[in-house]
């Protein structure tokens, strides 16, 4: 007898109404994140989390849900904000860190080894420069006594240790070792936009670093002990990347190590550069997607194991947790395994999941391990890119199912059909999947590394599989290398096909065009109401009409492009010197919004000069180079000049009568660079006015046209800018008999003047400062000279020095009332 009533829904609501843990989560950020930009005191958090906690328990003994739910939210987040405060803000008053100062300093310690050593990535390299590259191995230790003459001083705090060499140190995690070298502090930021080193080590608990010329300045002393669970892992994972180097082709097993065991310092910049402007560099980083696919394998093989259920689940949690350790303990990584841990048990105990409750599960455990982890790029994206995949297999499930005839249709089609059917459906989920993925994520990835990857909609739902049989086989690999050899060599093969397969593919669209561009990436606060807004969206049971989310997204994203448009410019006329140690780097923003870049280039390698421009220009929303001027041919001057014109449209360069005219290769391979990708180069010299539209002058002071038979710093370009007035002076590395040429033409009195050749004494005379008398005087070096006299020689004509290697980027913004001075590190303002 059939019911005539309606059968309950069986399939989960879209979003499930009760997310305890998403409301947890939401109160830990708000902690974390009112702590970093409002610090607080740890009595100011505890006493509101008390507060709060007496709250709820009264408010919930009056059974006041609501009112008592909001009170211990509260406590939450005071809870939160304390846990960050220690971990940011408080250590220890023996920690080396404390001794540390910016500049290098002799120094001899007693650590124990918490990681042993790595080898250091090798640096960027291009068609033009060749950038030697001295290798080395990084370690992490735990410092314990500092010696002071005689005598050893208790100190604790870990620390970045670099050892110079070919051959690793031998040394081991849990090692007891002496060590002499340089200790300093990690380097701060500098410049706008560039990456905070110190703040990255301060987050992860590390203010010291030392660097050891070569390993024979370590030395390994009596411990008392050798068994360390963390030795045992790494001896582990160098016997894996042993046995991928010996099974795979030598390019494949560089390869296999970087997604199978987290070892990307094999990969040289031209390949992860490769991953990372086609928007695949998450292959090459340990995730959810290798954890996933290590946890479906073993799920698969317990399976058809004559094992118990419980046992079975049992084991792919510890192997999986194992795991983890092995390949280090990532925000990522820690995700991916808390998902797999929560996904065993609710199968244990028979119990459903509720997706984004399970997130936020493991961002809790996330941000336990270390709260920091929230203002990384690499959680964001990781969590991200779960909760998007969370949100289709939502909308799958609950949208309409092929009807009962659909599926006997199928059922009675040929094997052959059958199995197409299924493969276009599996295809068609993959790109569903990557292409919200795409769209999730793509406004973070410009925001933090300033590239867009259109190809990435197309190649990643295509690199998914052999991505997934590359990882399957190289776990095979491994497994079968120990317990069944003879099945090695066939798991070696087909892994090896399946990593081939996916490198070519990222060359091959990495060639394609409009494959990718470099872009400066949505502000803070656009991301800020983009991923609040989707978020809410998302979670919350109710929602707006979807014409109404349309319309606001779309509004949105107006906004946000009208936003980098409009002009960022705090002053007619802007000049900024960059901090690029010992180099060059001047920006000159025009009133009427065009963009000079006076030289491009740092002592030693060119990426780290073109990082420090990149990031400064995207800063302010700059993709294009109205014009560079490169003053003379030395390489601290011009070396940056590829990188950048790769990754900005670059107007016309100017250069001096005898920049391209020397024997250097370097030189020539620069001007066939330039040439190949179409940047006019034109000649200037004493005389020639550059276009600098109707409110300011470019006029060149040196060198003349028949340049003098000497030195290139003597032909160095001198450029003056002249708004209404005020003179900007940029003479490069003019020096003598140059600087003499120069003195011969009339004075200039200007109110900035970069000092010419670094602050070199020979070329900062008195002459000069009494030729232009200077207001202000900037410096731009690695601070390795001694500047005092330099100082005398300005200050008495009324100048007053500044030094890019202690104040950081130096900007000067002209306006008709005067002159403001703004210094990166220290805010200084003044007229």
């Amino acid at each position: 007898m059939s019911s005539t009533g309606a059968r309950p829904s069986t399939e989960p609501p879209l979003t499930p109404r009760y997310q305890p843990l998403v409301i947890v989560f939401l109160a830990v950020v708000g902690g974390i994140l009112i702590d970093r930009y409002v610090p607080l005191s740890i009595g100011f958090w505890g006493i509101l989390g008390v507060s709060a906690f007496a709250a709820w328990w009264f408010l919930r003994r009056k059974n006041w849900d609501r009112p008592a739910g909001a009170a211990i939210l509260c406590a939450v987040a005071a809870l939160a904000g304390v846990w960050h405060h220690c971990r940011w803000c408080l250590f220890a008053d023996d920690d080396l860190g404390n001794y540390a100062q910016t500049a290098k300093q002799p120094g001899c310690l007693q650590a124990r080894v918490l990681r042993g050593p790595r080898p250091l990535p090798p640096p960027p390299t291009d068609t033009v420069f060749p950038v030697y590259f001295e290798p080395g191995y990084r370690l992490q230790v735990e410092a314990l006594a500092l010696r002071d003459r005689v005598e050893w001083i208790p100190i604790s705090g870990r620390v970045d240790l670099v050892v110079r060499g070919e051959t690793p140190p031998a040394v081991e995690a849990g090692d007891r070792i002496r060590i002499f070298g340089q200790l300093s502090a990690p380097s701060p930021a500098m410049n706008p936009g560039e990456f905070d080193r110190a703040a990255y080590a301060r987050s992860r608990r590390v203010r010291a670093q030392i660097q050891s010329q070569m390993p024979a300045c370590l030395s390994v002393l009596p411990s008392g002990g050798s068994w360390n669970p963390i030795r045992l892992l790494e001896r582990l994972r160098r016997r894996s990347a042993e046995v991928l180097e010996s099974r795979l082709a030598p390019r494949q097993s560089e390869l296999a190590a970087a997604i199978l065991l987290g070892e990307r310092e094999q990969l040289d910049f031209q390949r992860t550069g490769a991953f990372m402007t086609t928007g695949t560099i998450h292959l090459l980083s340990i995730s959810g997607l290798h954890v996933g696919i290590l946890a479906g394998l073993l799920l698969w093989l317990m399976r058809r194991c004559p094992l118990p259920r419980g046992l079975g689940l049992v084991l792919v949690a510890a192997v999986t947790g194992a795991y983890a350790l092995l390949v280090d303990v990532e925000p990522p990584v820690v995700r991916a395994t808390v998902l797999v841990l929560l996904t065993c048990a609710s199968l244990w105990l028979y119990r459903p999941l509720f997706s984004y409750n399970t997130l936020a599960a493991a961002a809790l455990v996330v941000l336990t391990l270390n709260p920091s982890d929230l203002f990384h790029v690499g959680a964001q994206l990781s969590f991200l890119s779960v909760g998007a995949i969370i949100w289709v297999q939502q909308r799958r499930n609950a949208s309409p199912r092929m009807s009962t005839l659909q599926e006997m249709i199928e059922r009675n089609l040929p094997p052959v059909s059958r199995l197409f059917h299924r493969g276009i459906r599996c295809f068609g989920n993959i790109f569903l999947v990557g292409g919200v993925l795409w769209l999730m994520v793509t406004p973070l990835v410009m925001s933090s590394f300033h590239v867009c990857s259109p190809v990435a909609l197309v190649l990643s739902p295509i690199l998914w599989i052999p991505m997934t049989l590359g990882l399957l086989s190289g776990f095979l690999l491994l497994f079968c290398h120990a317990c069944f050899p003879p099945l090695a060599g066939v798991c070696a093969e087909f892994c090896n096909l399946n990593l081939w397969a996916i490198e070519g593919a990222v060359r091959l669209a990495q060639r394609l065009p409009l494959s990718h561009s470099w872009v400066a990436g949505p502000p803070g606060w656009w991301l800020a109401g983009f991923y609040g807004a989707i978020f809410l969206a998302v979670v919350l049971p109710r929602r707006p009409p979807r014409r109404w989310c349309i319309a606001l997204l779309s509004t949105w994203i107006a906004v946000g492009m009208a936003a980098s448009l409009a002009s960022k410019k705090d002053a007619p006329l802007q000049c900024t010197f960059l901090a690029v140690g010992h180099g060059t780097a001047v920006v000159v923003e025009l009133p009427d919004e065009r963009t000079l870049l006076y030289d491009a280039g740092q002592l030693g390698a060119p990426h780290r000069a073109a990082n420090v421009v990149s990031g400064f220009l995207w800063s302010r929303g700059i993709t294009h180079l109205d014009a560079v001027v490169l003053s003379h041919p030395d390489a601290d001057h011009y070396n940056a000049l590829p990188t950048l014109a790769d990754r900005f449209s670059v107007g016309v360069v100017y250069v001096s009568p005898i920049m391209f005219e020397g024997p250097s290769s370097t030189l020539h391979a620069l001007h066939d660079y330039l040439e190949r990708r179409g940047v006019p180069i034109r000649k200037i010299w004493a005389g020639d006015r550059l276009d600098g539209g109707s409110a300011c002058r470019l006029e060149v002071l040196h060198p003349p046209r028949r340049c003098l038979p000497t030195d290139d710093n003597a032909n160095s370009i001198v450029l003056e800018v002249d708004y209404q007035g005020r003179r900007l002076l940029l003479p490069g590395d003019l020096e003598p008999p140059g600087l003499e040429t120069l003195l011969n033409d009339p004075p200039v009195d200007c109110s900035v003047l970069m000092a010419p050749h670094h602050g070199s004494k020979k070329s900062n005379s008195p002459p000069l400062a009494r030729w232009c008398r200077p207001r202000w005087v900037v410096l731009s070096g690695d601070g390795r000279w001694s500047t005092a006299e330099i100082d005398v020689t300005y200050r008495a004509v009324g100048g007053q020095t500044l030094h890019t290697s202690r104040s950081g980027a130096i900007q000067f913004f002209f306006r008709p009332e005067g002159t403001q001075i703004k210094t990166f590190r220290f805010g200084l303002n003044s007229f």
